[in-house]
């Protein structure tokens, strides 16, 4: 197969063109693939989505669900041919462990790791739902979101369509938002909910909404999803809330859901730091 051209001379992201193409054993990022903090650097939601998508192509001897994933990004990645190597360091009936590395350029900019069960029908009683754990108001009834901070925004966030009503968002960076991506993460293949979660777990806040981000940047050196079952369908939403003291650190939670109803929590270290 022709290598494909890189990234800084690829035409204008159009809505049909997926994030990454594939080329060989690597994908190609494409111009919606960035964060907005740093120019040619991958948004973390991308970079969570292929380490979820690799774990989830992981083979196993039973069938396995994922229950966590822990993704570290402690460095800038950049928009490079990228794949995301796996090791199964634990292969059991029960339980398999997966460790990844992200890899661009053929150096490894991040790691990541993964924990699955197997999964079996009979064995345990179902645990009826808990206060917190029903099924958000549907998608349809939350306008589309629009912010100021989205004025001259391009890359990752852009791929997807988020709902939030007006006062849901306006102190500590608490809020409910529901996301649906628009375009395809990897050429010729659907995208799976099960993947999209690690990439709308990573776009959970990382700030106050009052932040001046003319001023400061908010950015996750890390990111955990832990699931209580595999979410569902094309809308995914949050319920975050973001903390920190003003010593240029803090930590962002969210619980996640689909339309069914609650499917598990995400955490992120959160790096603040002025322009």
């Amino acid at each position: 197969m022709a290598r494909i051209e890189r990234t800084d001379t690829l035409r204008p992201v159009t809505d049909e063109q997926p994030i990454f193409i594939p080329d060989g054993d690597l994908l190609i990022p494409q111009p919606q693939a960035a964060g907005p903090w740093f120019p040619g650097v991958q948004h973390g939601g991308a970079i969570a989505a292929l380490v979820a998508r690799a774990v989830e192509g992981v083979p196993s001897s039973v069938p396995m669900v994922t229950t966590r994933l822990s993704v570290d990004m402690s460095r800038r990645v950049p928009m490079g041919p990228t794949k995301v190597e796996t090791d199964v360091v634990r292969n059991g009936l029960r339980l398999q462990a997966v460790e990844c590395r992200y890899v661009v350029d053929g150096e490894t900019v991040g790691r990541a790791s993964a924990m699955r069960v197997r999964e079996s029908t009979g064995i345990s009683p179902p645990i009826d739902a808990r206060p917190g754990d029903e099924a958000l108001d549907s998608p349809a009834s939350y306008p589309t979101y629009d912010s100021p901070f989205l004025n001259g925004i391009t890359g990752f966030f852009k791929t997807f369509e988020g709902r939030q009503r007006v006062g849901e968002a306006e102190h500590s960076g608490f809020g409910t938002m529901w996301m649906r991506a628009t375009q395809p993460l990897v050429a010729g293949e659907p995208n799976d909910p099960r993947v999209m979660v690690a990439a709308v777990a990573d776009m959970m806040p990382s700030g106050d909404y009052g932040m001046d981000y003319e001023k400061y940047i908010s950015i996750n050196a890390d990111l955990v999803v832990s699931l209580a079952r595999p979410p569902e369908g094309e809308w995914l939403a949050y319920r975050s809330r973001v903390r920190g003291e003003g010593n240029g650190y803090g930590q962002a939670d969210a619980a996640l859901y689909d339309e069914r109803g609650f499917v598990g929590r995400a955490l992120k270290s959160l790096l603040v730091d002025l322009r």
